[in-house]
């Protein structure tokens, strides 16, 4: 399988099992996002397009409402733009220039080492290491069936691991006997040398061999000098711990072989849970086929092993898995609590990525890919002081391209950019509407300067490039389509209304208002309830200019010194402890005097990935007065984490996000107020 298609695969089985049905994470997703953005003043072209990459796929599956009149619609700003006759017509081909061939990674260090032990034979065939994980690659034969391999470990002497995020090995019939493939995610680092120096190591690798009830017979010792240790740019996507109820629970390790696969779990609370394991294969991966129509197991056997103190751990047997398995979810259907009660909910542990399907440098054949006979047309452009947007179309479209586009100066120079997104046609899904807002960048000498177009902006016009990239990262190099711009730029209105409104004690005040035919960005500054993350309600934050309106799309902040920003800007006015931020909207003037109004109804703090037991308990039990039983279920990764609402029981004619609401307001995460603005906008 193709990385692309493996990566298409595991985020099918990720959207399908990892969150159940009754989880919303989307406002910690949205809460993370908009702290990152946020704090992190210069977000990276890449990430930004990333998450247009997800809205590109989605629109090419599911073939998202565009149309070439209406080519915003349901963004008031470039609606109005757009039939105010402001987008530029360009209807330019471009010639594709093929992209470098990107430099590959070393590859993996080649040993052919052979030791024999009681009768069974193993070769260490080579050895990989990442910073993120490592991995060898080994051939046995000779194992009877009263003896079994442990799990694998590395020694780096004096560079020690840390982070540990599970591991994984798997065995297969071979000609000879087996083949094994082992993977452990653990970050390693010399920090004196780290971000100086290549990281060069050597490690000793020991294979632990046991007869059928786990006891050692012997070790397998193993040694290479001089491995470099690499840095590839993904990590992996396997649940390694979940916390629940106060508690948590971790899978250390999964070995897969003909035999069985076993597994250790360790957790914080007494009993032995009860398990179930189901393996999904390919095929239904790419068919999105129902969770519930994959192949399940329950353990044959369930064995208590040694354990850290205040931990419990156990190895669960479960029969073999399927050479042809893609992925698995080993859940906890229950497990008790220190008094002895049955805690509700299943708990999953989500492995999108087994041992085998790591792929290894020099080890597992390069993909062979033709991006095809592509054609793009840009059908139309537009560019303001705050945002821009380009109409296209794609023809030759290669299946499971990725894409990658930039707004660059006359140089090729990419902007920062702060937000943007993409959509297609559903009569025609060749034809896509991309948009892009320029980020806000704060410095001592200028505070109110954006990193924006205005130095390309000549006699009122943008000069600059755009670039549309397929397959950036392919190993065989990808395509770029470059178009020159010179398009008529439209600057920004700026107002400083210094408007205060005192509300449930709360002082807000609007200090700034920049607004051009697309976009409006306000400038507050306000006094937070407590010293907690309080930002602006995405829901309850409302912009009003004419007839149009819009809820609140962007959030940066400016300034607040309890999360380190400590320079406050030359237009925040509003004195004491506040908290300053730019407030972005799709929507702007119209040409003509209208009246602004901006509506705050609304603070919302955001939600920790760990709330306190205290908090959650108390917010649980207010809830369960209301016939309504949840829980707060956290989980970390080896390529990172993430929490969620886990929703048990409420009433029927009661919604998800009714519940969730419901559930932050006891945890007092809202603050509601009344805080309405109105300004005179004369263009």
């Amino acid at each position: 399988m193709k990385p692309a298609e493996r990566l298409k695969a595991a985020l099918h089985a990720i959207a399908r099992r990892e969150v159940p049905e009754t989880v919303n994470l989307w406002p910690q997703l949205a809460t993370y996002l908009e702290q990152k953005e946020s704090k992190i003043m210069q977000p990276s072209p890449r990430v930004l397009w990333m998450i247009l990459l997800v809205l590109l796929a989605l629109a090419l599956v599911s073939g998202a409402a565009y149309a070439l009149y209406n080519a915003f619609k349901g963004d008031a700003g470039l609606e109005a733009v757009s039939q105010a006759g402001l987008l530029s017509e360009q209807n330019v081909t471009a010639l594709p220039t093929p992209l470098p061939t990107p430099t590959l990674l070393p590859p993996a260090v080649p040993l052919g080492k052979t030791q024999t032990l009681h009768g069974v034979t193993i070769r260490l065939d080579w050895v990989y290491l990442d910073e993120l994980w490592q991995a060898i690659g080994f051939s046995v034969s000779g194992l009877t069936e009263e003896q079994r391999l442990g799990l694998p470990q590395f020694d780096f002497g004096e560079v020690q691991p840390e982070q540990y995020r599970g591991a994984g090995m798997s065995l297969f019939p071979s000609e000879s006997g087996l083949k094994g493939r082992y993977v452990v995610y653990q970050l390693v680092r010399d920090m004196e040398t780290y971000m100086v120096a290549q990281i060069i190591t050597d490690v000793a690798i020991t294979i632990p061999l046991l007869d059928q009830h786990g006891n050692p017979l012997d070790t397998f010792r193993f040694t290479a000098t001089q491995v470099r240790v690499n840095q590839a740019p993904y990590g992996g996507g396997n649940t390694y711990a979940v916390r629940y109820s106060g508690g948590e629970m971790r899978l250390e390790w999964v070995i897969s072989s003909p035999q069985e696969t076993r597994a250790k779990l360790c957790y914080q609370q007494p009993g032995t849970p009860t398990l179930k394991l189901k393996a999904y294969a390919g095929p239904q991966a790419e068919q999105n086929t129902a969770a519930a129509d994959a192949p399940s197991s329950t353990p044959q056997q369930v064995i208590e092993t040694t354990a850290p103190e205040g931990w419990q751990c156990v190895e669960a047997v479960f029969a073999p898995l399927s050479q042809e398995a893609q992925s698995f979810d080993l859940s906890i259907e229950s497990l008790k609590d220190a008094a002895g009660k049955d805690i509700p909910g299943a708990l999953d542990f989500v492995w999108s990525e087994l041992p085998w399907q790591r792929p290894i440098p020099g080890i597992d054949p390069l993909p062979s890919q033709t991006v095809g006979e592509i054609k793009i047309t840009l059908l139309q452009a537009y560019v303001d002081a705050l945002r821009a947007a380009v109409v296209f179309r794609v023809e030759g479209l290669p299946s499971g391209a990725f894409y990658d586009l930039q707004l660059t100066d006359s140089e090729g120079k990419p902007f920062v950019l702060g937000g943007g997104g993409m959509s297609s046609d559903e009569s025609d899904p060749n034809v896509f509407s991309a948009t892009f807002t320029f980020a806000k960048r704060y410095n001592r000498k200028a505070d109110d300067e954006f990193f924006s177009p205005r130095e390309q902006i000549v006699n009122g016009r943008f000069v600059g490039k755009l670039k549309i990239i397929f397959d950036p990262w392919d190993a065989q190099g990808g395509q770029v389509f470059t178009f020159d711009l010179d398009v008529p730029a439209y600057p920004a209105l700026v107002f400083t209304p210094a408007q205060s409104i005192l509300s449930e004690g709360i002082e807000m005040r609007l200090e700034r208002l920049e607004v051009t035919p697309s976009f409006t960005r306000a400038f507050l500054c306000y006094q937070k309830p407590s010293p907690a993350d309080w930002m602006l309600s995405h829901e309850m934050t409302t912009l009003q200019l004419g007839q149009a309106q819009a809820i609140l799309s962007e959030y940066a902040i400016a300034f607040d010194e309890e999360v380190g920003m400590s320079e406050r800007p030359a237009w925040a006015t509003l004195s004491g402890k506040v908290r300053c931020v730019a407030a972005g909207f799709a929507v702007g003037h119209h040409g003509r005097p209208e009246t602004l109004q901006l509506t705050v109804n609304e603070l919302e703090q955001s939600i920790p990935e760990v709330i306190p037991d205290a908090q959650l308990q108390a917010a649980k039990e207010k809830l369960r007065q209301q016939g309504i039983e949840l829980d707060w279920v956290s989980f970390s990764a080896n390529g990172g984490g993430g929490g969620g609402l886990q929703i048990k029981q409420k009433p029927q004619d009661m919604s998800d996000m009714e519940v969730m609401r419901l559930f932050y307001a006891a945890l007092g995460y809202y603050f509601p107020g009344n805080w309405t603005f109105e300004v005179e906008i004369q263009p």
